[in-house]
């Protein structure tokens, strides 16, 4: 009798299981460099991931920041006291671009010592006779402080073109002064000197038109603003100095907006208008001669500051 082989019991198949995960190597965790990157690709495109800027595309690149930097350079050098012969020029070349970009910005306005402020008044005599005196820039009624701010660079500017440029008289002294010598140096044998400052009068001689010019639309402007803010007939424009007390004065005390600290110059009176003056084009009126500085006045209406 045959014995049954019996069957191999077929057993479950075995379950392998992977190794618990080594702890994470502490120098291996930081991501790979640049250089190992760049390894890691065909060579070819390595090339072509380190080159990604043609040539003529950094050339471009190039000049555009170099023009940037120029602009953001000539900006403070053309504030006053600028180069007639440099930056004055290439400011007034760049100045589209400086007014489009908002570049034409001055650092050095409080450097390296701060010196006197410059305020405007003005009186307007109203049609019932009333007068207003008026003064800015005023901390107390103008605000925000950045329109404070802007009431103050007018107040500056209008100083600066009217202290700093001669009147038409001295002006046309000094120009024929300057003609003479020209012509003595040319007849002298030296002709080259003499032609270069012929030069200069002249160029000199159109600046000073076109100063006049600027000034004269400023402040007719600023006049044509305020007396129709203030419903006047008539306006009287002049121009102050307020000086710094010494610091025995503050410590004593003094304010810094005492009338004691005014100092008004010779010509302080900058423009004299009346209502019917605006009606007419701008470059059709003469300049207001100055007359002397200005002393207070009674009035029987008064504000401070408020343009």
């Amino acid at each position: 009798m045959k014995s049954k082989k019996r069957k191999p019991r077929s057993l479950p198949p075995a379950t392998t299981t992977a190794p618990p995960p080594a702890p994470p190597d502490a120098t291996n965790d930081a991501p790979p460099s640049w250089a190992e990157a760049a390894e890691a690709i065909e060579p070819a495109k390595a090339t072509e991931a380190i080159a990604v800027w043609k040539p003529w595309q950094r050339t471009t690149a190039t000049i555009l920041l170099l023009v940037y930097l120029l602009l953001l350079i000539i900006g403070p050098l053309s504030n006053p006291v600028s180069s007639q012969y440099l930056t004055a020029p290439v400011a007034e070349t760049v100045a589209p671009l400086h007014r489009a970009l908002f570049m034409g910005h001055g650092y050095r306005f409080f450097a390296p010592n701060p010196g006197d402020s410059h305020l405007v008044q003005y009186k307007i005599t109203k049609s019932d006779g009333t007068q207003i005196l008026g003064i800015f820039p005023d901390r107390d009624s103008i605000w925000p402080r950045l329109l404070y701010h802007r009431w103050f660079m007018l107040s500056e500017t209008l100083f600066a073109e009217h202290a700093q440029t001669p009147s038409p008289a001295e002006f046309k002294k000094l120009n024929a002064e300057k003609r003479q010598r020209a012509k003595l140096l040319s007849m002298g044998g030296k002709q080259k000197l003499g032609k270069k400052l012929e030069q200069e009068r002249v160029q000199e001689e159109a600046v000073y038109q076109k100063t006049l010019k600027r000034i004269k639309a400023l402040v007719r402007a600023t006049g044509e603003f305020l007396i129709n803010r203030h419903d006047g007939q008539e306006i009287e424009l002049s121009v102050a100095t307020r000086t710094i007390p010494f610091p025995v004065e503050a410590r004593q005390g003094a304010e810094l907006d005492d009338e004691v600290f005014l100092r008004y110059p010779a010509n302080a009176v900058i423009g004299r208008f009346t209502k019917s003056d605006f009606d007419l084009p701008w470059d059709t009126k003469t300049p207001p001669t100055p007359t002397g500085p200005t002393e207070p006045v009674d009035q029987t209406e008064q504000t401070k500051g408020a343009p």
